[in-house]
């Protein structure tokens, strides 16, 4: 059974179960307050015959009142002082039973300013009655209960109509998006992730469907990024192996002579794919959130200085000035410091790469307060090169990415250094950001942890 008929049959269900239950309490009310109406009412008119008994007696001295007058349709009985039936419009001897008057209801009939006898009108509730005397007493009531139940019935029958076809809207209007949810998984189940629902809800249904789009979005760019890097790791092979393979062979046919010459290329493009497929494997572990952890206690200050130390005689080699500031104090981080270093090693050489000679490169680290709240250590490498374009600030962190002029194969690296800076970072419970500097030439890339939090 589909999902909108069950919604249809519960709604329908719900609906006819709401209308029946107040049209029988409506119904039960009706009834109980028309039957308080209508005693009220034959009471009111026993009263009257008894009166008008009253006057009848006092003008001719008999009980006797004009067909069609005030007692039509009250059955009741006169009776003397002596419990004799002297009157009435009953005909005691049709009854199968003399008339129990103790049910009867008792009332006075006064003439002159005495009591001359006593009128006993009987109700529906009597016993001892001919049948079309009560039905004469229930006439009334009964045609009017039922016209209210016909009205009911007319009133449940338009409910339940109404609630059929609300019902059907309503499960309609639910299953219709969760339709669209459902053919859209099967298409990306069989490999269609360019599909979206097209769903645009204030509701839930509309936040679960924007949920759904992004997840689709962001599985399209995940596998547009896994087709990507197979590319890129296939472009990245490709060139050592072919020098490798091309130097090899030549040394094999004789072409060239065994030398520390060539033996020096093969190994530099061996070193070339080892770096490669280290920085594969750290950034893969960094994507899945496996990247081991060795976590110390280690000095902000001490992680600024040993990088600036690290990488002073390449500085000063390319015509570069590498100076450190420390504005923590005596901050300490729970980091793993191989891997910290790591992070802080590409990003020096990655602004050793591209600041031109007489340029500047500072180390910096200082604590900064988000717009949350938040306390954040900050470890900068600000640069004086050319900074970024905008289009390359947002694949900055992406794997391979090169800019062509700045990032070049003939200037080394994989392309890999960034997103494993950003890799490390993020298992770190932080993140990696790029800027441009606003106040001169250059670049900064951040590395920003959280002071309270710890390593993931």
């Amino acid at each position: 059974m589909s999902l909108r008929v069950r919604l249809t049959l519960a709604f329908v269900a719900v609906s006819l179960v709401a209308v029946g239950v107040t049209a029988l309490l409506i119904n039960r009310s009706i009834a109980a307050s028309f039957h308080r109406y209508a005693t009220n009412v034959r009471e009111r008119q026993q009263t009257a015959v008894a009166e008008q008994l009253g006057l009848a007696y006092g003008a001719n001295g008999t009980f006797q009142l004009r067909r069609g007058g005030p007692g039509r349709g009250l059955p009741y009985l006169v009776v003397d002082h002596n419990g004799a039936i002297i009157g009435g419009n009953v005909e005691v001897g049709r009854l199968d039973q003399p008339p129990d008057l103790e049910h009867w209801r008792p009332i006075p009939i006064e003439s002159d300013g005495r009591t001359v006898a006593t009128a006993y009108f009987a109700d529906v509730g009597s016993r001892s009655l001919p049948r079309e005397v009560l039905a004469q007493l229930q006439f009334a009531e009964d045609v009017f209960l039922r016209e209210i139940g016909i009205g009911l019935l007319l009133a449940l029958l338009a409910g339940a109509a109404a609630a059929v076809a609300v019902a059907v809207y309503l499960a309609r209007q639910i299953t219709r998006p969760v339709r669209t949810l459902r053919e859209s998984a099967e298409a990306i189940a069989q490999g269609d992730l360019s599909r979206r629902t097209g769903i645009q809800r204030a509701d839930d249904i509309g936040a679960l469907a924007r949920s759904f789009d992004q997840m689709t979005e962001t599985l399209e760019r995940n596998e547009e990024s896994r087709r990507q890097l197979f590319a890129d790791i296939a472009h990245e092979l490709r060139t050592p192996l072919a020098v490798i393979r091309s130097t090899v062979q030549a040394l094999g046919d004789g072409v060239y002579k065994p030398s520390a010459t060539h033996v020096e290329t093969v190994m530099r493009r061996v070193d070339m794919l080892t770096q490669l497929i280290n920085d594969i494997r750290d950034l893969s572990l960094a994507d899945v959130g496996q990247l081991r952890l060795e976590t110390t206690e280690v000095s902000v200050r001490s992680l600024v200085e040993a990088v600036r130390q690290r990488h002073t005689p390449l500085a000063a080699e390319r015509e570069l000035t590498l100076q450190s500031e420390d504005a923590t104090g005596d901050a300490v981080l729970q980091v793993d410091r191989t891997r910290f270093d790591q992070a802080l090693d590409n990003l020096v050489r990655n602004a050793l790469t591209h600041t031109p000679a007489g340029g500047l490169i500072t180390v910096r680290s200082h604590r900064s307060t988000d717009e949350q709240g938040r306390d954040w250590l900050s470890l900068d490498v600000i640069d004086t090169g050319p900074g970024f374009d905008p289009e390359e600030l947002k694949r900055v962190f992406d794997r391979f990415y090169r800019a062509d002029s700045s990032r070049s194969r003939a200037q080394g690296g994989t392309g890999l250094g960034l997103a494993i800076v950003r890799g490390i970072a993020r298992a770190h419970g932080g993140d990696a950001i790029a800027r441009n500097n606003i106040d001169g030439p250059g670049a900064t890339v951040s590395l920003r942890l959280p002071i309270e939090v710890g390593p993931s």
